[in-house]
């Protein structure tokens, strides 16, 4: 990615169609280079996803910077080789009102042509703010579902107390309960015993 910023940033004019050739040839070995990195983020750890999500994320907003600028200046080399062309024409003798309806013509298209491209890069920039705004706000859905969820836990661990409270009172009630039975039926034998051998008095 740093050698696609210097190759943009070393554009000599913006003329030459080498220079965009390289250029698109190193875009490409980037995205591979990224997508690769992305499938290699499948098999870490999950502790360490978060560093390298992020790593990722600037690793894609940085291309998409280069391929932007790369964008304008293949706009303004356009533009130079119409300017360039009319001027080859203009320096060849006096004008014609044939070649000067033919130069306004090929100025109007090449406006066209302009006014287009630039508004397809708006576009594209409006689709890339678009996408981003989506992507946050699923982010902050997805928070507000953790949130929730957390709250559900803490309610649950709350009630699992209050009945394991319950059970553990209740349990010891039981065996108070239990243990008098049994003094009643101790106590009932040894009546009946001493009522049987005429020792109850």
């Amino acid at each position: 990615l740093n050698q696609l910023r210097k190759s943009i940033q070393a554009f000599s004019g913006g003329k030459d169609a080498k220079q965009f050739s390289d250029c698109d040839r190193q875009i490409q070995a980037v995205k591979n280079a990224i997508d690769s990195y992305r499938l290699e983020m499948r098999a870490l750890p999950a502790e360490d996803l978060g560093k390298h999500r992020a790593q990722l994320k600037g690793l894609e907003d940085g291309l998409k910077q280069c391929r932007t600028q790369l964008d304008w200046k293949r706009l303004d080399a356009q533009t130079a080789r119409g300017a360039d062309a009319l001027t080859g024409v203009a320096d060849d003798g006096p004008v014609t009102l044939e070649q000067a309806t033919a130069i306004a013509e090929h100025t109007q298209k090449e406006s066209k042509a302009s006014l287009s491209r630039s508004l397809g890069l708006v576009v594209k920039a409006e689709q890339i703010g678009i996408a981003t705004l989506e992507k946050m706000h699923e982010q902050e859905e997805t928070f507000d579902r953790i949130a929730e969820d957390m709250e559900d836990i803490k309610a649950n661990i709350q009630r699992s107390r209050k009945l394991v409270g319950q059970i553990a009172r209740s349990a010891a009630g039981d065996r108070c309960i239990q243990c008098l039975c049994v003094l009643i039926t101790i106590a009932v034998l040894i009546m009946i015993t001493l009522a049987i051998t005429n020792k109850d008095g």
